[in-house]
């Protein structure tokens, strides 16, 4: 209702309700026809069928060109990530892994990968996290690959080295620290706030201004801040909304990190091959000779086919001395001809590939 507009009388108001309350039944009526359609396409899906990255990016990406308002892109996206999440466990149940404990922004990227319908499974690091998705302990895995103000996430790269794993999808999540615990002025002193050592660093100016001299103690991830606020009321936790959920707690001040842009990027884990959107990333590594002109060699197709390049980064191969492999992403998909194109050229150089996957570009 436009803000303008005056309100509407007792009865004028008891019609709009009625209104809504009809088209809540419609809406309802319709789910749950979804619903059933969802369930007769999973008796004809193999497992391998019940998440499709691709067709999910491709519906999101048509409703937010449909929509007119007043709900925004980013609304949307949410109402239908829900929706289909639930849809989608009528068909089939299958499990996530993420780097826990509960409360973990980990976590919060995978619900707004996967929604929250699905079994989610909190490992202890990264490299647990491969090592599931691997022996079918979980389906997929949520692991985070860069930070925009701290960069690449090192274990992560090794680990897309070391496993036999595809990149299906990724996720790019806004990072807000918020001041947890419970409902009551700060005391003046003789309290302690807990954090990740990451997290303190992205508040430092704030908590500089208007905390200081506070005692901050770094402990192992922001969910175990916050759960160390339900132990000792002496605590105050930094940590995202999704613990003051979990752990009950009150958000005494938010967005309190230096840096409103602070985002961090997480990838998709799986054994799926998502297909083209005409919207995608494609991800490999490379690992070339120490030989002058080797990353010129490697770089100068993407330039000559006018291929955009999205990150660079690189690991010691741990195969020879000095040996380097490079990660790169870029736009298009591995089906694409421009790509196929690219990789003719690859095949003729001394550059031994390994193609990490093709997926659909975040929707943020």
């Amino acid at each position: 209702m436009n803000k303008n507009t005056p309100m509407p009388k007792e009865d004028e108001l008891s019609k709009v309700r009625k209104a809504i309350d009809s088209i809540d039944d419609q809406i309802l009526s319709l789910l749950n026809e979804r619903a059933e359609l969802a369930i007769s396409a999973g008796k004809t899906k193999t497992d391998s069928d019940i998440y499709k990255p691709a067709r999910e990016s491709l519906i999101f990406n048509r409703l937010t060109e449909l929509n007119k308002g007043p709900l925004n892109r980013e609304q949307i996206i949410n109402i239908f990530n829900e929706i289909i999440s639930s849809c989608r466990s009528t068909e089939s149940t299958f499990t996530v892994s993420f780097l826990g404990p509960e409360g973990t922004f980990s976590e919060s990227a995978l619900e707004g990968q996967f929604g929250k319908s699905v079994t989610k499974l909190a490992e202890e690091n990264i490299k647990n996290i491969f090592e599931s998705v691997s022996s079918g302990g979980s389906d997929f895995g949520i692991v985070p690959i860069e930070n925009s103000t701290e960069g690449s996430v090192n274990l992560t790269l090794d680990c897309l080295a070391e496993f036999d794993l595809k990149i299906c999808g990724e996720i790019e999540l806004q990072i807000h620290h918020n001041l947890l615990g419970h409902d009551r002025p700060l005391p003046k002193e003789g309290f302690e706030i807990h954090a990740h050592e990451q997290t303190l660093g992205q508040c430092r100016k704030w908590l500089e201004s208007y905390c200081p001299g506070v005692k901050l103690v770094s402990v192992s991830s922001n969910a175990e801040a916050a759960a160390n606020v339900t132990n000792d009321n002496q605590i105050i936790a930094i940590a995202g909304s999704l613990a003051a959920e979990k752990y009950g707690l009150d958000i005494l001040n938010s967005n309190i990190e230096d840096y409103s842009g602070n985002t961090t990027r997480f990838l998709t884990i799986g054994k799926v091959v998502a297909s083209q959107t005409g919207r995608d990333k494609t991800s490999l590594m490379a690992t070339t000779k120490n030989e002058q002109g080797a990353l010129f060699s490697l770089l100068e197709p993407f330039n000559r086919l006018d291929i955009n390049l999205s990150h660079l980064t690189y690991r010691p191969s741990k195969i020879n001395k000095w040996q380097y492999s490079f990660f790169i992403d870029f736009d298009g998909h591995q089906d694409d001809n421009l790509i196929q194109e690219l990789f003719s050229d690859f095949s003729n150089k001394d550059i031994d590939l390994k193609m990490l996957g093709s997926y659909p570009k975040s929707l943020g």
